[in-house]
């Protein structure tokens, strides 16, 4: 894979063709937690040079005589932060950017996207053409099997066929053969069956403390226990019965300043905006402070002070940092992934190793792995060969290993990257 490094002095014109581009620009002026300055941040707005270079690599590829469905790239694949659903001025502004620029590589005279009532955008959706398609949707890592909720817009464009809103979107039925409807009377009122789950005995709720429907509480569908947030006075509910039956008012399960075998607890620190707060289970992310984690051992017999303590959050009653190696597990990479030891960047400057504080912030600007594979996995079904791709703010190189996993190695031709320790990690795993 070649590094090509900055992807404003790439030409579409003249770098090696593939079937698929991916790429999701840098989310911070997206992102709820920065200062939203949308893709009139120099970073967010990124974005627009990969529409250029897509145009630009059409365009050559169309010189050579090819038509229709047979132009490269086929296919483009977007990923962002949920802050571009309402990022811009006014409302939403940026993620009908991202939608009208994104056809307009297939269709160049297609009207404008209008934006939805009150810039609410969503959370999934699709567009069709003569001859193209796009859809989009939002994923959860969490459902996925990755202890961590972390969401993003997936976005699949297929600039040669309708197969877009195929690959994003799962059928539960057919023209005919409809799938079967739900039973009324069933469901719990409000919702409440998503927050409430009995364990071992104790039952643990994730409810918010005086807030009602409209604060996002119980019955909140896209939040699956809602979680402590920045608006709300909230609260933990004591399921143990230590205290007054209502409220656990310390970290500790028996309302003393400490850890103890049975609590479990999740934590950021030195988080500036609110965005973070609102996950459950804080997600790696880009400001370097990695989630404070403690682990509930409750009765499981397990000794917490064993030499293998990594497997502990807690050790010696203690909560600490996740761990560089653990961080690469919580985003599905191989174990020492960013760990490459000494390392020269384009400057010709010798780092003796690959310090923790570099690694955390790559981890967090990454991608998890697992629902990309599945959709990733999807869209190379397009294909009875081998496809090739190119990899935008490529990061440490996720979107590569997803994709040479499933076409083998060396089908991701080349990748742009700026950030020096990234693109280092990129050349020890796949070559220059």
């Amino acid at each position: 894979m070649r590094q090509l490094g900055d992807i404003t002095r790439i030409s579409g014109y003249t770098a090696p063709v593939v079937d698929a581009v991916i790429g999701g620009s840098p989310c911070q002026g997206l992102s709820q937690a920065g200062k939203r300055r949308g893709l009139a941040d120099e970073r967010s707005g990124l974005f627009m040079e990969q529409i250029r270079v897509i145009k630009e690599m059409r365009e050559a590829d169309a010189r050579t005589g090819r038509t229709g469905r047979f132009i490269r790239p086929r296919f483009m694949v977007f990923e962002n932060v949920p802050g571009a659903f309402s990022s811009g001025d006014p409302k939403g502004e940026d993620f009908r950017i991202v939608l009208e620029e994104t056809i307009r590589i297939a269709e160049p005279d297609a009207p404008g996207i209008p934006l939805p009532t009150k810039g609410k955008w969503p959370l999934a959706d699709c567009w069709y053409g003569d001859g193209w398609s796009i859809a989009y949707r939002v994923l959860d890592a969490q459902f996925w099997g990755v202890p961590q909720r972390r969401r993003r817009i997936t976005l699949v464009a297929d600039f040669g066929g309708h197969a877009a809103p195929e690959i994003l979107f799962v059928r539960k039925g057919a023209c005919g053969d409809a799938a079967a409807g739900g039973t009324a009377g069933e469901e719990a009122a409000g919702g409440t069956e998503i927050g409430v789950e009995t364990a071992g005995g104790y039952r643990c709720a994730g409810l918010k403390h005086k807030a009602g429907a409209k604060a996002g509480s119980i019955g909140f569908a896209p939040e699956i226990a809602p979680t402590l947030s920045a608006e709300q006075q909230s609260a933990v509910y004591d399921a143990r019965g230590n205290g007054d039956g209502e409220t656990v008012c310390t970290l500790a399960g028996d309302h003393a300043n400490r850890v103890t075998d049975y609590t479990a607890i999740v934590m950021a620190t030195g988080q500036a905006g609110a965005e973070i707060m609102r996950d459950v289970s804080p997600t790696l992310n880009c400001d370097h402070e990695q989630p404070i984690v403690a682990h509930a051992l409750r009765g499981s017999g397990k000794d917490p002070h064993r030499e293998d303590a990594v497997t502990y959050p807690v050790t010696h009653g203690r909560v600490r940092r996740l761990t560089p190696l653990e961080c690469e597990r919580l985003q599905g990479y191989p174990d020492g992934w960013t760990d490459i030891g000494p390392w020269v960047d384009s400057k010709g400057k010798l780092h003796k190793e690959s310090s923790d504080s570099a690694r955390y912030k790559a981890l967090g600007n990454s991608i998890a792995l697992p629902p990309w594979a599945w959709v990733l996995k999807r869209l190379c079904a397009c294909y009875e060969r081998p496809a090739t791709m190119a990899s935008l703010f490529d990061g440490i190189g996720g979107f590569p290993l997803l994709w040479e996993r499933l076409n083998g190695p060396g089908s991701c031709l080349w990748a742009s990257e700026i950030e020096e320790f990234p693109m280092a990690v990129t050349k020890v795993r796949f070559g220059t």
